[in-house]
């Protein structure tokens, strides 16, 4: 009868808790990455006014990084309160000029770049 014994499981598991640990902390900071690319191209695409007024681009903002209640974690990306409803016209449509879709192409612009990021950004606690 063969018989085998295993050494040092208590190191190895200590070992893959703080991996995990490390990686649920790089989480928040990969997500804000990913996050401000995407606000950067969303910035570029919007146009600025003469108008003495706040400027959409000034106002797109990456929130900290939340959790669902299907626990997945994410980030808003997108104008903030002050601007939000002059962005929603541009974005969408209305009677009076057509759509001036910044937000959608921001994200389709910036999805690859910001998805390298934050893979770059997880994985480093496991080298």
């Amino acid at each position: 009868m063969a018989e085998m014994n295993f050494e040092g499981l208590a190191d190895l598991d200590r070992y893959f808790e703080r991996i995990g640990e490390d990686v649920e902390k790089a989480e928040d900071v990969a997500l804000q990455a990913g996050g401000e690319i995407i606000a950067e191209h969303q910035r570029q695409n919007v146009n600025r006014s003469d108008k003495n007024q706040p400027h959409i681009a000034d106002n797109i903002t990456v929130s900290k990084a939340r959790e669902s209640k299907g626990a997945e974690k994410f980030v808003s990306i997108g104008p903030n309160k002050k601007v939000a409803y002059r962005a929603r016209f541009l974005e969408y449509v209305t009677s009076k000029m057509p759509p001036y879709p910044f937000i959608e192409k921001g994200m389709d612009e910036g999805e690859a770049s910001a998805v390298e990021v934050m893979a770059r950004i997880l994985t480093a606690p496991i080298k």
